[in-house]
């Protein structure tokens, strides 16, 4: 169970408010009826960011909750690309700076909210690393076209793959490359926790878990949907998968 932000913008601009926000997502982020508080915030167990400098994507990342950790509080950066990611571990024994997301696996960047079972959850239980990771290598495998329409359909034959991903509960994820940016919201059950919201306009386009402010101009992504954000005119594509 995690929140997540990511952003593209047409100008480089600071991570602080970005910053501030997973901080308030760590203390009080959405939790559904039925899943418990625990101490230290709603999503305390580790949180992690990745941004573009130059050409590269950098990222620093922690098991320490986001709302109290020093690393986050001093951290600075200005960046025209950004994806941040706070959790609530569903096994307390993960919590580390290293299982924490995002996770990177050459030239891509991925941050997941959700679980993987099927042979992603077995690999990830063999190995002892996160099925985000395992989900990682895959995608950026048989990813070849590096374009929203090659996305869609890499993601598309993966999530259709019982057998591969399981019952998974969601595969809402932020995915990054050199000088694209991608979010995509599909969920199995939970709806009303596994949110993404779209806000675009003045040459930013955010996505993020809940509404980062009051302000009108947020949507919530419609399930299966894939967007690739512009910071003029995000595009999306609503991906067809079995129920």
């Amino acid at each position: 169970m995690c929140r997540m932000i990511a952003f593209s913008s047409s100008e480089p601009r600071d991570v602080a408010p970005y910053l501030a926000s997973l901080a308030r997502f760590c203390e009080s982020g959405n939790l559904v009826a039925g899943w418990e508080k625990r101490p230290g915030g709603n999503h305390p167990d580790g949180w992690g960011v990745a941004w573009r400098a130059g050409d590269e994507i950098r990222m620093v990342k922690s098991g320490k909750p986001a709302a109290s950790d020093p690393l986050l509080s001093g951290m600075s950066a200005v960046t025209d690309r950004f994806i941040g990611h706070v959790r609530y571990a569903s096994n307390p024994e993960t919590v580390s700076a290293a299982n924490s997301h995002p996770f990177q696996a050459l030239g891509v960047t991925l941050a997941h909210n959700g679980t993987f079972y099927g042979k992603i959850g077995a690999e990830g239980d063999a190995r002892k690393v996160s099925d985000t990771v395992v989900f990682l290598e895959l995608l950026e495998d048989r990813w070849a076209e590096r374009t929203l329409a090659g996305l869609s359909e890499t993601l598309r034959g993966m999530l259709s793959d019982r057998d591969l991903v399981g019952e998974y509960s969601a595969a809402n994820l932020l995915i990054a490359t050199g000088n694209e940016l991608f979010a995509f919201r599909r969920f199995q059950r939970n709806g009303e926790y596994y949110t993404l919201y779209l806000k675009s306009g003045e040459g930013l386009t955010v996505v993020a878990s809940q509404p980062l402010d009051a302000e009108a101009g947020w949507r919530l992504l419609a399930d299966g949907e894939l967007v690739e954000l512009s910071q003029v005119a995000p595009r999306s594509v609503l991906l067809t998968l079995p129920a």
